[in-house]
């Protein structure tokens, strides 16, 4: 068994998944996983306002159109803003998990059946959340700074594993299993390496006590940070998110930065994004809330002093 196969089959047991299909990235898995489905050319999928710009890449380049959904004030997709912009072309929902917090699923997951869409379920930043059973297809990556990570790397498991074994077609160039250079149309290089593959392995052994760890230090920042600073909950910390409406944003993080905090700010909206901008007007709540919420480290070697500490530089740099 390759390196890369055993990742399959371990994540999986990890992320209770069957038909798991191992890839060179997040954004390679959110590509595949789309093109495993197989939608009509020119589909619509909805994609969130407020996430990476890798999402709306990844249906870009498989050849559909992105409609972008605003969010609600926790940075999640909109289930009720999705309901609106459903046309007679949509054909699927991806939803994103951002910093640890998860989707409403079970709503977003009733709108699927009542329209006929497919899901695809951005998982990279909730590694280890409980998966909502509902999706077509979840998407992890295994990039440096997630929970479970390699240098770089993705994973999807599919609920069909008639789309599993497409994608894995797929990401060899489209090599059928015949490989007699006779290749499936559409297909991408986007193998994942026995070597980054092997890390991912190694990373995955800690999992579960990293995600404790992690835990706790989310309880030490609600400890000391202001309630008023505090975003909703997270179903697993990745990184730990405020909103500091009266802070110039940028202002604050290079404050932070200059204290040694691995301070970072979100998300820009996907319509101020160079290659969308123009091509959708839509509601103002991503845009807001992407002046206003920020990020601070979580790590789990972290200690309760180093957490009040990077408080302590919070409250200092949003005060200058």
């Amino acid at each position: 068994m390759e390196t890369y196969q055993l990742l399959e089959k371990e994540f999986g047991a990890w992320v209770r998944a069957s038909n798991t299909v191992a890839c060179s990235s997040g954004s390679s898995a959110l590509h595949l996983a789309l093109e495993a489905m197989q939608l009509p050319p020119e589909s619509e999928v909805l994609v969130p306002e407020y996430t990476m710009v890798a999402c709306a890449r990844a249906v870009t380049t498989a050849g559909l159109k992105p409609v972008f959904v605003d969010c609600d004030d926790s940075l999640l997709l909109d289930p009720e803003a999705c309901t609106r912009l459903i046309t007679p072309t949509t054909r699927a929902i991806m939803p994103v998990h951002i910093y640890g917090r998860t989707c409403d699923m079970q709503t977003l997951g009733d709108l699927a059946d009542h329209y006929d869409l497919r899901i695809i379920e951005d998982c990279a930043e909730s590694h280890g959340a409980t998966l909502s059973g509902l999706a077509d297809a979840y998407c992890w990556s295994f990039y440096s700074n997630k929970i479970v990570h390699g240098e770089e790397g993705g994973m999807i498991a599919f609920a069909d594993p008639k789309h599993a074994a497409l994608a894995r077609i797929l990401r060899c160039q489209g090599f059928t299993p015949a490989h007699d250079f006779l290749h499936v149309p559409r297909g991408i290089n986007a193998r994942l390496s026995n070597v980054n593959a092997a890390l991912v392995l190694g990373s995955l052994l800690d999992a579960d006590v990293h995600l404790m760890q992690r835990a706790q230090i989310e309880k030490w920042y609600n400890a000391c940070v202001p309630l008023e600073w505090q975003m909703p909950p997270r179903d697993v910390c990745w990184v730990y998110d405020v909103r500091v409406p009266q802070a110039p944003m940028y202002k604050a993080i290079a404050a932070l930065n200059r204290f040694g905090v691995a301070a970072r700010h979100g998300f820009k909206p996907m319509t101020r994004q160079p290659e969308y901008i123009g091509k959708q007007d839509i509601g103002s709540n991503a845009d807001r809330l992407s002046r206003e919420v920020f990020y601070l480290p979580v790590d789990p070697s972290m200690t309760q002093q180093r957490v009040e500490q990077i408080v302590q530089l919070l409250r200092l740099a949003v005060s200058q």
